[in-house]
């Protein structure tokens, strides 16, 4: 079984507006509402590639039936943990006349300690062996910065699989537990390994340090640059694919949801890389925060030029 993580979920309202301008009245041409929280957001596409996941974490307040409701609907299984103060909202405004596009994110809702205790007995209660898990995303201001690292040795001690998409403190606490793949994309990678500066050569070396320390794979996404995918025995890397870009919300999540999929049908690196690559570009080509399809991404993928890397020694 997969199961994903979201510890911070939140709606993701989605406002298009043309020639967005600050200190004016702004008028709104299209909105839209989304359920969302990193994890969430790979349950959804995991759903579109016919990978069935267990979604987990913290729901409250007026939006925890939206999301239940919704979850239920994409037949997605849910084991949330219903908490007193209410899941957050986050506001994306898209202006496609400048091809602007600004997050605004909440921090989150207040986590009472026995509301996290009864996820982390939760959590641990579903985990098995050879099951995958994805932790991913941000938390609220009231959790511990080190609750990946818990997560990740829990999980690991029932046998599961782990990947872990976080940054700053979440990702670095996290790795002290050696999760089996990570996907940081390059400001987190730069900020992790405090990198001099942000060429190809530079960043594989750091990977495989990561590597070095008993992480098994690392997924290093580039933006509209493309991707390089790192493991113990080879380094892939590719370009960006030119696609019209509707929303850049999500296109992390689709390379992990790739990264998941990758794993059950047991893709060399090569085939990872492209199916990744090509996930995140379907993400950017939907509105909001809607999950590519797998015939979507299956459309992109001979766009996906990979080359092969030398290894380190060669460097």
């Amino acid at each position: 079984m997969v199961i994903t993580v979201t510890l911070n979920p939140a709606i993701d309202k989605t406002l298009t507006i043309d020639n967005f301008t600050l200190g004016t009245v702004n008028r709104v041409s299209n909105i839209r509402y989304d359920i969302g929280g990193k994890g969430i957001n790979v349950s959804k596409v995991l759903k579109n590639f016919n990978i069935d996941s267990i979604s987990t974490g913290f729901l409250g307040g007026v939006w925890e039936k939206y999301f239940l409701e919704e979850l239920k609907d994409r037949e997605i299984e849910t084991k949330f943990i219903h908490i007193k103060n209410t899941t957050r909202t986050n506001t994306k405004v898209v202006d496609g006349l400048n091809k602007v596009y600004t997050d605004i994110n909440e921090a989150g809702p207040f986590i009472e300690e026995d509301e996290l205790n009864n996820f982390i007995n939760n959590f641990e209660s579903l985990c098995n062996e050879e099951d995958i898990v994805v932790l991913s995303g941000g938390v609220s201001p009231s959790i511990p910065v080190d609750i990946y690292a818990k997560l990740i040795k829990a999980a690991k001690g029932k046998g599961a699989i782990t990947i872990l998409d976080a940054e700053g403190s979440l990702l670095e606490e996290g790795l002290k537990e050696k999760p089996d793949v990570i996907k940081p994309n390059i400001h987190e990678l730069s900020k992790l390994m405090n990198l001099a500066d942000e060429s190809e050569e530079t960043i594989i070396k750091a990977a495989q340090e990561l590597i070095e320390k008993g992480i098994n794979k690392v997924l290093v996404s580039l933006g509209d640059k493309g991707a390089i995918y790192i493991t113990k025995n080879k380094v892939c890397s590719c370009s960006g694919l030119k696609v019209p870009v509707k929303s850049t919300v999500g296109a992390g999540d689709s390379m992990v949801a790739a990264l998941v999929y990758s794993l059950i049908n047991k893709l060399d690196e090569e085939k990872t890389l492209k199916f990744a690559n090509a996930s995140g570009a379907a993400s950017v080509m939907l509105e909001g925060t809607e999950a590519c399809t797998l015939d979507q991404v299956e459309l992109l993928l001979e766009e996906t030029k990979v080359l092969i890397k030398k290894l380190k020694e060669d460097i």
